[in-house]
């Protein structure tokens, strides 16, 4: 069984233990949120102009990387760089 797939079991056995006033629907909803709150890494989805998807996918291939990777690592040091991260 997949880590996500227990951990979500686990979340909906915990829903299903409390008393709660939602219904069906949006306690799915919630689970499904406290499932992506509770990854270590989550998906996004970026629109880049074409010029910036370019530099980056020649520079991942200069590097001998992914897009993903080198995004994920552009992205840290951005933040890094503008205090938000330490």
């Amino acid at each position: 069984m997949s880590f996500l797939k227990s951990l979500l079991e686990e979340l909906q056995e915990q829903l299903q233990s409390e008393p709660t006033d939602l219904t069906t629907d949006l306690t799915a909803d919630l689970t499904a949120a406290q499932v992506a709150e509770a990854a270590d890494s989550e998906r996004l989805n970026v629109t880049l102009a074409g010029g910036v998807m370019s530099r980056l996918k020649q520079q991942a291939l200069a590097e001998g990387r992914s897009c993903s990777s080198l995004a994920n690592f552009l992205i840290e040091d951005g933040l890094r760089r503008h205090g938000t991260l330490n």
